[in-house]
């Protein structure tokens, strides 16, 4: 007797449960970076479950599914990324590697190329996934973008409530440090910094949409303005100032622009007042120039031997030595303890990396596929720009660029879904532009 199939109500029902904890859990773990399993995020862990998945679906499908073209050829472009950067990877086996000590096995030359690379396609497809189905489910996208913004502003709050503790008592929690920075659930404050124009962007697209109230918006923006302030984020202020320059270079009006001007003024004069930038860029710009020095005096201080002030320092020498090819993707922590990189400063026991994102991979990738690199990034933007999105759209699409440019790695989680609200909610506009293109000329009549 053959078994009972499970009645297809019942599996939709179980399907929708599973997609409704899928998409709550990749919105609130999208906060922080620091629930991890060794290297690997407990949000990564959740993507490759529902990889697993729908696989298993896919085969049940007998092997056939449908994407929109404009996905299909977001994916093509990152697939040729990822094909160029191994055999990069491979051509890479000639150099003369520096193994720090206790090295990971996924670490090991071409085989971090692999892992990096696997961690890409996982964050490329849950977020073309994402995109399918907010395209298709306005609920859907409206339930998550709302987890999103309030898991953000629940970070702002744990920050503010952890600030006195950590005045008081120097215990750092959600603010840290001497210089008592706000970070959230996240490690640092500058990459909090970043997080939170994430959620900033993600809370006016909400109530653009009609599905938060202005009220409620307001008092979430005030918390997490708190918040970004309390974080002395570089790389947050100069992500802010692009974005109000590349809105004022593509708005259509004069008023608009001047207004524009206007808001870059008061946001600068706002973060003077609290946050000392040109001591903290000084700072870097010595740290970088006298890191060979810097590296004895400080030999037991991280700040200094590792992360952006050594990859100040070493990234350029890369760079300068393998302009079109790279050392190989991953490949920064295996080669920086090289003399010729290196030069007289102390050798990293550990693996490091640069931490300065799209423009610490130039030394890994090469300029050209650096470049490449950067242009699959801004796709989603210029589709939408393509499609005449609303700026609150467009803004959600170019954030994921500028993340990395200042700092972000690829493997962070949170532009990937940004991203994917902005193509799930924009693909509407593209419809209504084919359609304006499609549509014919109505015959005039001709008086009598």
């Amino acid at each position: 007797m053959a078994p009972e199939r499970e009645p297809a109500a019942n599996r939709g029902t179980e399907d929708s449960r599973w997609l409704t904890v899928f998409l709550f859990l990749a919105a609130a773990l999208a906060s922080t970076i620091l629930l991890k399993v060794g290297p690997v995020q407990y949000l990564e862990i959740l993507y490759f479950v529902e990889l697993a998945i729908l696989l298993v679906l896919f085969s049940q499908n007998g092997y056939k599914f449908r994407w929109a073209r404009p996905y299909q050829k977001i994916a093509v472009w990152y697939l040729v990324f990822c094909s160029i950067a191994f055999i990069l990877s491979i051509s890479a086996l000639r150099y003369d590697f520096y193994f720090p000590p206790a090295l990971g096995f996924l670490n090991y030359p071409v085989i971090i190329t692999i892992s990096r690379i696997a961690e890409l396609l996982a964050s490329l497809s849950i977020m073309l996934y994402l995109a399918s189905i907010f395209r298709h489910d306005r609920s859907k996208v409206a339930f998550t973008m709302r987890v999103y913004f309030w898991v953000g502003v629940v970070s702002a709050i744990y920050a503010i409530v952890t600030f006195p503790i950590n005045l008081a008592t120097k215990i750092d929690l959600g603010t840290y440090g001497v210089e008592h920075r706000m970070r959230g659930f996240y490690n640092e404050g500058g990459p909090y910094g970043l997080y939170l124009i994430s959620a900033f962007l993600v809370g006016y697209a909400l109530y653009k949409q009609g599905w938060i109230k202005r009220g409620r918006l307001r008092i979430g923006f005030i918390i997490m303005s708190i918040a970004f302030l309390g974080s002395q984020s570089k790389a947050a202020i100069c992500a802010v100032i692009i974005f109000l320059l590349i809105n004022g270079l593509l708005a259509r009006s004069f008023a608009k622009r001047t207004a524009l001007i206007a808001s870059i003024f008061l946001f600068l004069t706002a973060v003077y007042q609290v946050i000392d930038v040109g001591a903290a860029l000084r700072l870097y710009q010595r740290g970088s120039q006298a890191y060979e020095w810097l590296s004895h005096r400080h030999a037991k201080d991280p700040n200094f031997i590792y992360g952006r002030v050594a990859g100040a320092f070493i990234v350029p020498k890369m760079v300068e030595q393998h302009p079109l090819v790279g050392v190989g993707w991953g490949n920064y922590g295996l080669l920086r303890n090289a003399p010729e990189y290196r030069g007289a400063a102390v050798f990293a026991e550990i693996d490091d990396d640069p931490g300065l994102g799209i423009a610490g991979m130039s030394a890994e990738l090469g300029l050209p596929l650096d470049i490449y690199l950067m242009i699959c990034l801004l796709l989603p933007f210029i589709y939408l720009r393509k499609w005449k999105a609303p700026a609150y759209l467009t803004n959600l699409a170019l954030l994921q660029p500028l993340v990395h440019l200042f700092g972000a790695q690829l493997n962070v989680t949170y532009p990937w879904i940004v991203t994917a609200f902005a193509l799930g909610l924009g693909y509407s506009y593209k419809e209504v532009a084919r359609s304006q293109d499609l549509a014919l000329p109505v015959p005039r009549q001709i008086e009598s």
